[in-house]
């Protein structure tokens, strides 16, 4: 049976953040490929006729997202640390890290006093990326990667002949799909630590301001949840007086995943932060709430020498910024 085939220049895996900023500098015979049903950890849940996000993402500089014809906004950042630090790193540390990395949900240290949010929620911004993007897509589950052949085999049978691939799925995913190179024991290398990430909207005490975001960092055993993140509710005239509550946990091995959301409230109450008048509460599971990389990967080099390029956070398999991922993405583009 003779396959369909189809040559491009560049094939472009993932519709994430990463993989849509890349796409829409890119000019080239491209092909942009997603799984069926992906989503970004930026796409967000649909609430009183407007999107929320279902993660709480700041920067750590103004000038990133005009980049991308986008503007930002200055944030009084307050950063409350509730027991102790090490305590707190114990929640999210990997394999036994002694100082883990800030992840791109507690991004800055509680020396930061200003930090800045888009004027637009990110899942409005991602929407626009995707939008924005002229490169043709593709839904279409991947069967395997021949790079030496320099062919991807779709499921249904059809078969893409590439000269480089530019991915921003996970590392650990796209090794495992690789065919003809003598991979064993992929997940040696790859470490994550899924984060259930709750949003709760309804009314509090606390006084927030628009410009405001104030981050209890959990630092004491008794709490489940190792951050909650608060920011003033600019959704509707409805939910003016309300408050959006982030509320992050890790989720190790054997934790118990059960009424999470049910848990989040009770310790709030501990917090001091009583919720009332309580219009939306959802949970979110991001499987790749931390990532590390143990050692270097003895794919490194290989993976270079078969025009494989990675993009993104998932893709580079590190803890990046918005900022950072952008700035890579665009001088990579440079270079070009």
């Amino acid at each position: 049976m003779l396959r369909k085939r189809r040559k491009i220049k560049t094939l472009i895996l993932g519709d994430s953040f990463s993989g849509n900023v890349y796409a829409a500098q890119d000019l080239s015979n491209s092909l942009f490929l997603s799984w069926p049903g992906s989503t970004s950890a930026l796409d967000g849940w649909g609430f009183a006729n407007a999107c929320i996000d279902r993660t709480p993402i700041f920067l750590e500089e103004p000038d990133c997202l005009r980049r991308l014809g986008l503007e930002s906004s200055e944030i009084d950042y307050e950063y409350v640390l509730i027991g102790e630090e090490a305590s707190l790193k114990d929640k999210f540390s990997l394999r036994g890290e002694e100082t883990p990395d800030y992840t791109w949900y507690d991004l800055f240290p509680r020396t930061y006093s200003k930090v800045y949010k888009p004027v637009l929620s990110w899942c409005q911004i991602i929407k626009l990326l995707r939008n924005s993007v002229e490169v043709p897509r593709l839904y279409a589950n991947v069967t395997s990667i021949d790079p030496k052949e320099k062919t991807v085999l779709l499921e249904g049978g059809a078969l893409i002949e590439y000269e480089e691939i530019v991915s921003s799925i996970p590392q650990d995913l796209l090794l495992s799909r690789l065919r003809g190179v003598g991979l064993e024991s992929i997940h040696e290398n790859y470490a994550y630590l899924p984060y259930n990430i709750s949003l709760i909207i309804g009314k509090i005490d606390q006084r927030i301001g628009e410009n405001e975001v104030v981050v209890y960092a959990l630092g004491r055993k008794r709490y489940v949840a190792s951050h909650a993140i608060l920011l003033k509710s600019v959704i509707d005239a409805v939910t003016k007086e309300h408050t959006l509550i982030y509320v992050l946990t890790p989720l190790r091995r054997g934790a118990d995943k059960t009424e999470i959301l049910v848990k989040n409230f009770s310790e709030l109450k501990n917090l001091g932060i009583k919720v009332r008048e309580v219009v939306f509460a959802r949970s979110y599971l991001e499987k790749y709430g931390r990532i590390l990389k143990l050692g270097r990967s003895p794919y490194d080099e290989l993976l270079g020498e078969l025009n494989i390029r990675f993009i993104g956070r998932y893709g580079s398999w590190e803890e990046l910024s918005i900022c950072n991922i952008i700035k890579k993405i665009l001088s990579m583009h440079k270079r070009l």
